[in-house]
């Protein structure tokens, strides 16, 4: 999507009765993951119209991709709609993450759009816990992010991808 098309899409001033409901806001994936992760105070970049994505809450939030590794799902400049992770499965699902010492070569920082899987084992108590965590990219041009099950305390995922604009 063209940087002009795009800009025309995000409307600056949106009526506080339409935000959530028709309007979702569109943060920087820095913004994104400190105001989903951490709970910063952010200010978005601005509104974008949502048509066909359903009922639209608080917990949702779009994001503008950054790079080529989920492509061709996710362009580099496509919009995307995000849901606020609030627990459940992840696996086969496409989210937004967190680490403190791992880095995307496309984000070029500690967040990370991919798909997620990871592997779980049982300790002798019972108990699940991640052996590896595993973000993938769509495309074979890139490498997978893989997190040892020791990192996981560093790991966060902050947020599910629910459709793409």
């Amino acid at each position: 999507m063209g940087e002009d098309r795009l800009s025309m899409r995000i409307l600056h001033d949106v009526a506080a009765s339409l935000k959530f409901r028709e309007y979702l806001p569109v943060y920087s994936l820095r913004a994104a993951c400190g105001y989903f992760g951490d709970g910063d105070s952010v200010e978005p970049e601005g509104w974008v119209k949502v048509d066909n994505c359903g009922h639209l809450d608080e917990g949702m939030f779009i994001v503008r991709a950054s790079g080529h590794s989920m492509e061709p799902k996710i362009h580099d400049g496509d919009l995307y709609v995000m849901r606020r992770y609030e627990g459940g499965t992840r696996s086969g699902e496409i989210i937004l993450a967190q680490h403190r010492e791992v880095h995307d070569p496309d984000s070029g920082g500690a967040y990370s759009i991919k798909r997620y899987s990871s592997d779980k084992v049982m300790d002798g108590n019972g108990q699940w816990h991640h052996e590896r965590i595993t973000l993938s990219p769509i495309n074979h041009g890139y490498s997978p992010i893989v997190i040892d099950g020791n990192e996981n305390g560093e790991f966060t995922v902050l947020a599910v991808l629910k459709t793409v604009l």
